[in-house]
C-alpha cells in the first residue's frame, strides 16, 4: 500500500512539475512579447521626439536668422 502511495504522490508530482514548466514557458513567452512591443512604443517614441526636437531647432534658427536681418537691415 505505501508502495502505491508513494508512486501516486511521485506521480502527481511529475504532473505538477511538468505543468509548472509548461506554465513557465509561456508566461516567459508572454512576457517577452510585452518586452518586445515596449522597446518598439520606446524606439518610435524617441523618435518622434527626435523629429520635434529637430523641428524646434529649425524654429529657433529661423526666428533668429529674422531677428538678424530685421536689426542689420537698413
Amino acid at each position: 500500500m505505501a508502495d502505491s502511495s508513494a508512486s501516486g504522490r511521485t506521480d502527481r508530482l511529475d504532473e505538477l512539475l511538468a505543468a509548472t514548466h509548461a506554465w513557465a514557458i509561456q508566461r516567459r513567452a508572454a512576457l517577452q512579447n510585452r518586452l518586445d512591443s515596449s522597446k518598439r512604443i520606446l524606439q518610435g517614441r524617441s523618435g518622434s521626439e527626435r523629429l520635434a526636437q529637430a523641428s524646434v531647432q529649425a524654429a529657433s534658427e529661423l526666428v533668429v536668422d529674422e531677428i538678424t536681418d530685421f536689426l542689420v537691415s537698413p
